[in-house]
C-alpha cells in the first residue's frame, strides 16, 4: 500500500513539473535572489553545481540585475558566453545577435508591463514601413501568450545601405517575473552569418522555452507579401475610425495633441496595420502608408519654418543614402489650395527593391495644416512602389480627395487600370466630405492667383522666400495674418533698422541707388589707389597684409578676386534691386505702404532689373555674387552659404511649381 501511495505522489509530482514548464518555460529562469548574508562564494558554489546539472549545451542560466532597483537580481538562460552587466545582456556569435534588460515601468503592475510592450509592438511595426527602413513581405505572430509571458516573431525583407537585400527574422519576448518586472530580450537571426551552431541554438531556445521559434531559422521561407491587408479591426485602447459615405478605405476618426488640449478630425485608412491612439494616427496600405500627428508651434516657427526643417533633413539623409537612391528630386514648397492656411512639399527618388536589383518609385509627401496658433496637423504619406498593386491607385485617390492634394504622379502605372479609364473614387461621395471642411479650414474661394506681374516680382526673390520655407506666390511669401506681421516687423527692425514708413523708404532708396554696389566699388578704389587691383594672386596677398588698409575686411579679397574674372559693380545690381522688391512687398504685409504703393514701386524697380539682365539665370548670377560679397563667403568650403542659397535657386528651376517658367521678357505692367 505504501509503494502505491508513493508511485501516485510521484506521478503527481511529475505532472506539476511538466505543468510548471509548460506554463514558464524553464523552471529555474526566473529564480528571484534577494540580498542574502550567503557569501561570494557560496553564491558561486550553487552556480557552479547549477551548470553542472544543466541539461543544455548552447545555453547557461545567468543573473541579471535591475539597475533601477538592485536589490533584485533575476536569472534567464541566455546563450552560452553571454556578457552581462550593468542590467544589460549582450551576445553575437553563429549569425544571432541577443540582447537582454531588466524593466519595472509598471513599478511591479504586470498589467503595465503587458502595456508597454504592446505599445512597443505596435511602435516597431509602424517603423518596418517608414523611409528608412522600408521593409517589404512584412508578417508577424502578433503579440502571443506563453503563460505569464509575451512575445512576438517578425520577419520582412530589406535593403542596407550598400544595396544589398537581407532577411530579417526578429524575436522579442517579454519574460515576466514573481516582482512584476520584467526581463525583456531580443533574437535577431542574420542568414548570412548563420553556421551549423545556429539553428541548435534556436532549438534549445525553443525547448527552454516552450515555444516555436521554427520562423527564426535561416532556411524558413519568408512569405511574399502581408496577410489580410485591408482586415481592419479596432485595437484596445485605440480610437475607433467610422465608416464615410463614398469612401471604400478611409474612415472618420479624432486625433489630439500629446496634452490632449487641442481636437481634430482626420481621414486614415481602415487596415489591418491602423493605429489610431489619441495623439497619433498610422496606417499602411497597399504600398501607402501615412502617419498624423498634432504637432506644436515653438519659438515663433510658422508652418513653412517646420515643414523645412523637417524636410531638410530628410533631404539631405536620402541624398547620402547614393547606394539604394537616384534621381532624388524635392518640390518647392507650395500653399495647398483647398485649405485655408496650409502647406505641401514632396520628395521623389527611384530606390533599389529587397526582392531584386530593380528600382522602384518611391514618395515622400508632407503636408502641414493649422489648426489654432498653436497646433498644427503634420500629414506625412510614403509612398513605395515595391508595394504597389491594383488597389493602390485607390487609395491614393481617396486621401487626395481628403486632404486637397495631387498624387497623380505617383499612380501604379502598372496597374490593370493603366490600360484604360482611370476610374474616380467611390460613387456617392459629397465634396464636403473632406479633413479641411471637417477641420473648418477651408480656403477663401474668393482669393483669386495673383497677376502675372506680381508673380515676377515675387520671383526676382523667390530664393530667399523657399530658404525661409515660405510660398514664392504670395507677396512676401505668406498671408499677412497677425503673427506674420509680427515676424515680419521684427526682421525689418533687426536686420534693416526700418520701424516705420520713413526709415522703410529710406532703406528701399538707398539699397536701389548705392547697396553693396557702393561697398563693392568702395572697395575695388581703395585697391586701386595702392596699386594692388592689378597685381598676381601671390603678390596681392602678401602686399595686402602689408597695407595701410586699417580693416583688412575679407570682402577686399572678393573684390580683388570679382575684378580678376572680370566683375564690376552693376554686375551684382541684382543682389540690392532683387532686395528692393522683397522690401516693399515686406512693407505691404507691415503696412509701411500700401498694397498700390509696393506694387507701383515694385514694377519701377523691376524694369530696371530686366534692362540690366537677359534672364533668370544671368539675374540669379549677379544676385550670388553680390550675396557672395555681402556674407564674405570664399564660396569654396562644403559648408558655403552661397552655394546653400544657390541650391534653393536650382530646386526652385526644377521644381514642378517653378516661379521660373515666366517669361524673363514678359510684358511688366500695372494689373492690380
Amino acid at each position: 500500500m505504501k509503494g502505491l501511495i508513493e508511485q501516485k505522489y510521484k506521478r503527481i509530482l511529475l505532472l506539476g513539473i511538466v505543468l510548471l514548464i509548460a506554463l514558464t518555460g524553464c523552471g529555474r529562469r526566473q529564480q528571484v535572489f534577494e540580498p542574502s548574508s550567503k557569501g561570494e562564494e557560496s553564491r558561486e558554489e550553487e552556480n557552479s553545481v547549477e551548470e553542472e546539472e544543466s541539461e543544455f549545451v548552447y545555453l547557461e542560466e545567468l543573473e541579471i540585475e535591475d539597475i533601477n532597483d538592485r536589490r533584485h537580481i533575476y536569472s534567464t538562460y541566455m546563450p552560452k558566453g553571454c556578457e552581462v552587466y550593468d542590467g544589460f545582456g549582450s551576445y553575437t556569435d553563429h549569425g544571432l545577435s541577443y540582447t537582454a534588460r531588466v524593466e519595472n515601468y509598471g513599478d511591479g503592475d504586470k498589467q503595465e508591463e503587458y502595456d508597454s510592450f504592446a505599445y512597443g509592438f505596435e511602435v516597431s511595426m509602424e517603423y518596418k514601413h517608414e523611409p528608412v527602413d522600408d521593409y517589404t513581405d512584412v508578417n508577424t505572430t502578433g503579440i502571443l501568450s506563453n503563460g505569464e509571458d509575451r512575445y512576438y516573431i517578425l520577419t520582412a525583407r530589406g535593403i542596407d545601405y550598400e544595396g544589398v537585400p537581407f532577411e530579417v527574422r526578429y524575436l522579442e519576448y517579454l519574460e515576466m517575473q514573481s516582482t512584476g518586472a520584467c526581463i525583456n530580450w531580443s533574437l535577431y537571426t542574420y542568414a548570412d552569418y548563420a553556421d551549423e551552431d545556429t539553428d541548435l541554438i534556436i532549438d534549445e531556445m525553443e525547448e527552454c522555452f516552450g515555444v516555436d521559434l521554427e520562423q527564426m531559422k535561416a532556411g524558413c521561407k519568408i512569405p511574399e507579401g502581408e496577410p489580410d491587408p485591408d482586415q481592419y479591426e479596432v485595437k484596445e485602447g485605440h480610437n475607433a475610425l467610422e465608416d464615410v459615405e463614398g469612401y471604400q478605405y478611409l474612415g472618420v476618426g479624432d486625433i489630439s495633441d500629446y496634452y490632449k488640449e487641442s481636437f481634430c478630425q482626420i481621414m486614415l485608412p481602415k487596415a489591418r496595420s491602423t493605429n489610431l491612439r489619441t495623439d497619433h494616427g498610422y496606417a499602411y496600405l497597399h504600398g501607402v502608408q501615412i502617419t498624423l500627428d498634432v504637432n506644436n508651434f515653438f519659438y515663433g516657427n510658422t508652418l513653412m519654418d517646420n515643414m523645412k526643417e523637417v524636410t531638410d533633413v530628410r533631404y539631405g539623409s536620402r541624398e547620402a543614402d547614393e547606394n539604394v537612391i537616384r534621381n532624388l528630386q524635392k518640390t518647392s514648397m507650395v500653399s495647398v489650395p483647398v485649405f485655408k492656411d496650409a502647406v505641401l512639399m514632396e520628395i521623389s527618388y527611384e530606390k533599389k527593391g529587397s526582392r531584386s536589383d530593380q528600382y522602384f518609385p518611391k514618395a515622400e509627401i508632407f503636408e502641414y495644416i493649422r489648426m489654432d496658433s498653436e497646433n498644427y496637423l503634420a500629414v506625412e504619406i510614403y509612398l513605395s512602389g515595391e508595394d504597389y498593386d491594383d488597389s493602390t491607385n485607390a487609395v491614393i485617390r481617396e486621401l487626395e480627395n481628403a486632404y486637397g492634394i495631387d498624387l497623380s504622379n505617383y499612380y501604379n502605372e502598372e496597374s490593370s487600370e493603366a490600360n484604360g479609364d482611370t476610374p474616380e473614387i467611390s460613387d456617392g461621395i459629397e465634396p464636403s466630405v473632406t479633413v479641411a471642411a471637417m477641420m473648418g479650414n477651408e480656403a477663401d474661394e474668393s482669393r483669386e492667383e495673383l497677376p502675372d506681374t506680381v508673380l515676377w516680382f515675387n520671383a526676382t526673390y523667390a530664393p530667399l522666400t523657399y530658404s525661409n520655407g515660405w510660398d514664392w506666390r504670395m507677396v512676401g511669401g505668406v498671408e499677412p495674418t497677425e503673427e506674420m506681421i509680427e515676424i515680419k516687423k521684427y526682421g525689418l527692425q533687426s536686420s534693416w533698422k526700418v520701424s516705420d514708413r520713413q526709415t522703410a523708404l529710406e532703406t528701399a532708396r538707398n539699397l536701389q541707388e548705392n547697396g553693396h554696389r557702393g561697398s563693392f566699388q568702395k572697395c575695388m578704389d581703395e585697391l586701386d589707389e595702392l596699386g594692388l587691383l592689378e597685381l598676381e594672386e601671390k603678390e596681392f596677398k602678401k602686399e595686402f597684409l602689408k597695407s595701410e588698409i586699417e580693416d583688412k575686411d575679407y570682402r577686399y579679397v572678393l573684390a580683388y578676386n570679382m575684378h580678376q574674372a572680370g566683375f564690376d559693380a552693376d554686375d551684382m545690381a541684382a543682389w540690392d534691386l532683387c532686395r528692393v522688391n522683397q522690401l516693399y512687398a515686406d512693407y505691404y504685409i507691415c503696412g509701411y505702404m500700401t498694397y498700390e504703393e509696393a506694387m507701383d514701386a515694385s514694377l519701377e524697380n523691376s524694369l530696371i532689373l530686366q534692362q540690366m539682365y537677359s534672364s533668370w539665370e544671368e539675374m540669379v548670377e549677379g544676385y550670388m555674387l553680390g550675396y557672395q560679397f555681402w556674407s564674405r563667403d570664399s564660396g569654396t568650403g562644403e559648408d558655403s552659404s552661397t552655394k546653400e542659397r544657390y541650391h534653393f535657386y536650382e530646386l526652385l528651376r526644377e521644381s514642378q511649381d517653378s516661379p521660373y517658367v515666366l517669361d524673363w521678357d514678359m510684358k511688366l505692367e500695372k494689373s492690380w
